[in-house]
């Protein structure tokens, strides 16, 4: 058991310095506080310091910590049934998978992992076992994998045999015209508050016109576009989605979902591992499907969501700190004119009890009522306003280039078909073209 007793948060930082952590990852860009208890949307550091955490552990939570039915869920399957088995299969999986399946419209059979980065990579390994083809196009984040290190950028990568086309509709066009009989999949991570449902229906349309595989990664937004994701919610056809953020309320889980033609290539694809039967996440995640269930979570959450995020805009308005504010309610996006203003903003918050996403993307949990939606307003207007006394702005208001700018950084995002991206697009097209494969679509097959 572990004890923080007399030891600060700095002390406490210190001493992960040494052992553990990252300078960048684990100190440099979060704030300085090291937490030893969390229930509902509310964390107590060492030194007995209470916070708002308003980033939902950076989507991970959906109901809050110390959830009764999920804390009950997890207890009871442990003590009256066990932890992991010898099979792979067990009544959990299964009737997860069937729920599953019932609330996603791409939902024709579901396999299971540990982590979003996991989800991504076995959905291109299914998608090129399926397939037979070798080329992946993608945009967005999709983990920290060997497979996605430039997604920042239109381009190609002969290592890993994917194709970034950065959200741009002509980059994306071009390669699945040219392309199309090689393309494993096209891998997308919406970024829905920036491109509305419409623009996903147009890929998804575009890429069953030219016979490829539509893929949405959707880790995050399953749980938070609306209760069925942008493939239910925002009627976003796919043959494949990938999740894990809230699915399971924390607990380490992910899956593979979409049609069973696709799925049914898990053997040929070569993926195992020990812990994806582990079946107490499992537990948990059937637990937030019966919260779920009759929709009225979704709809408060998504109603503190919005009541945040029209707060920080007025907020922003009134102690003149330009900004653009948008997206889902319950996973929402704050522009300001640079990023080093957005931590110092976040920052100056933190000390008056509130744990923002200093990137800008807020997040609610159904732990959140109208009571800390008013602690994280008061919070943030107390930093914003000291931040905006002390800081002098160069713009008077949120334009284009600073979102293009906002959108490169976060996630890529190319919004423009300018002369930069336009000889990107043509270098791509002319590394495919001449690219020797070299990426195996069916691997050697999976043990443990």
């Amino acid at each position: 058991m572990t004890t923080a007793a007399g030891h600060t948060n700095q002390e406490l930082i210190e001493r992960a310095r040494r052992v553990t952590a990252a300078e960048k990852y684990d100190i440099g860009t979060r704030f300085p506080a090291i937490y030893r208890r969390a229930e509902g949307s509310w964390m107590t550091d060492v030194e007995g310091n209470r916070s708002l955490d308003v980033t939902a552990a950076s989507g991970a939570l959906l109901l809050g910590n110390c959830h009764p039915l999920v804390s009950a869920a997890i207890t009871d399957y442990i003590q009256d049934y066990g932890t992991v088995f010898a099979s792979t299969l067990s009544l959990p999986r299964i009737e997860l998978a069937e729920r599953l399946c019932e609330r996603f419209p791409a939902g024709e059979k579901v396999v299971f992992g540990k982590s979003g980065s996991e989800a991504t990579t076995m959905a291109i390994r299914l998608a090129r076992a399926a397939t037979g083809r070798e080329l992946i196009l993608t945009s967005g984040f999709h983990g920290w994998h060997d497979w996605h290190q430039s997604y920042l950028q239109i381009g190609y990568d002969a290592g890993s045999g994917v194709a970034c086309f950065g959200y741009n509709k002509t980059a994306f066009k071009r390669l699945v015209a040219e392309f199309a009989d090689e393309i494993a999949g096209v891998f997308v991570t919406p970024e829905p508050a920036w491109f509305d449902a419409a623009y996903y229906r147009e890929l998804s349309e575009f890429c069953a016109q030219h016979g490829v595989l539509f893929m949405l990664d959707e880790v995050i937004t399953s749980m938070r576009y609306g209760p069925n994701g942008v493939n239910g919610t925002g009627e976003v056809p796919a043959d494949i989605i990938t999740m894990s953020k809230g699915m399971a309320n924390g607990h380490s889980l992910s899956a593979v979902l979409g049609k069973a033609e696709v799925i049914d290539a898990y053997d040929d694809a070569g993926i195992g591992g020990t812990y994806t039967r582990e079946v107490p996440p499992m537990a948990a995640a059937l637990a937030v499907q019966d919260f779920l269930a009759d929709g009225t979570e979704h709809e408060r959450c998504q109603r503190m969501g919005k009541l945040l995020m029209d707060g920080m805009r007025d907020i922003l308005a009134s102690v003149g700190i330009p900004a653009w504010v948008g997206g889902p309610a319950m996973m929402f996006d704050v522009v300001v004119p640079s990023e080093a203003l957005s931590w110092d903003i976040y920052r100056a918050a933190f000390d008056h009890g509130a744990y923002f996403e200093d990137s800008g993307t807020q997040m609610v949990t159904a732990a959140f009522g109208e009571a800390e939606v008013d602690h994280a307003l008061t919070a943030f207007e107390k930093g914003a306003r000291k931040v905006a006394a002390t800081t002098d702005f160069e713009v008077s208001e949120i334009g284009f280039d600073r979102k293009a700018q906002f959108a490169a950084e976060a996630f890529g995002g190319a919004l423009e078909d300018d002369d930069r991206v336009l000889k990107s697009i043509e270098e791509t097209v002319r590394q495919i073209a001449e690219r020797t494969p070299g990426i195996s679509p069916r691997p050697l097959p999976a043990c443990g």
